[in-house]
């Protein structure tokens, strides 16, 4: 009996291990890619304490699982880099010109977002609208060229009594602190077919920061929201 529940048991284990592949393989014929290009664009109001408003190349990509024609579940992600310094005075990190900086940033934007979609001329162009959670999960560097032990200046003219390294981790901490990698995304697009399998489409995107809520920072209204304008390439 001992002997007849053990060879049961390695039936169907193997049975298990066989099937998986199998069902892994149909998940992922099922999915949707994607890869696009997107100018960000960092709206900021900080006078000369800062740089003028960031506007970003950035490269990404996404895969959309559809659940029916009408909607689908998309992971995205958009990949930016700039460089930023620490104003003591206002006590956050700001965007900052290549001579100001004290930190260079890479930022995966990490989204997850339900996506529904439309054909109303058939199959001439679809209409995506979505809106879902998105995570900044920024990878603060020391800028090219600089020293931690060098002198943090505001704007390079007035000496903070921090170190460069110093100043850097305050980014750090700002960009990690009070949940401000949160972000709530909203967008739209549309899709048009180019050859069978390969549409070309272009999208709109707004990112806004609930983080600003508990914050408890007095910001200019803009200050924290981004937006995005991009083309897509999609793969089916």
């Amino acid at each position: 009996m001992k002997f007849f529940c053990r060879r049961i048991a390695v039936i169907t284990l193997g049975l298990i291990f066989t099937a998986l592949p199998l069902q892994a393989q149909g998940f992922f014929s099922s999915i949707d890619w994607s890869v696009c290009g997107t100018l960000l664009l960092f709206p900021e109001k900080n006078g000369p304490a800062s740089a003028p408003m960031p506007v970003l190349p950035s490269l990404g990509g996404a895969a959309t699982y559809p659940f029916s024609d009408l909607f689908a579940l998309e992971v995205s992600l958009d990949l930016y880099g700039t460089t930023y310094d620490y104003e003591y005075s206002l006590k956050r990190a700001v965007p900052a010109n290549d001579e100001f900086r004290t930190a260079f940033v890479i930022g995966p934007i990490l989204g997850v977002q339900p996506v529904w979609r439309f054909s109303p001329a058939g199959d001439k162009f679809t209409i995506r609208a979505y809106g879902g959670l998105s995570f900044d999960l920024r990878i603060i560097f020391r800028a090219y060229g600089l020293e931690d032990d060098e002198e943090h200046t505001n704007n390079a003219v007035n000496k903070t009594g921090h170190t460069l390294g110093e100043a850097r981790k305050e980014i750090t901490s700002y960009f990690w602190g009070s949940g401000r990698f949160l972000f709530i995304v909203v967008g739209g697009g549309m899709d048009f077919p180019l050859t069978e399998g390969l549409d070309l489409g272009f999208d709109l995107r707004i990112w806004v920061p609930p983080w600003r809520i508990w914050s408890g920072e007095d910001l200019p209204f803009i200050d924290g929201f981004r937006f995005g304008v991009g083309f897509r390439l999609g793969f089916k």
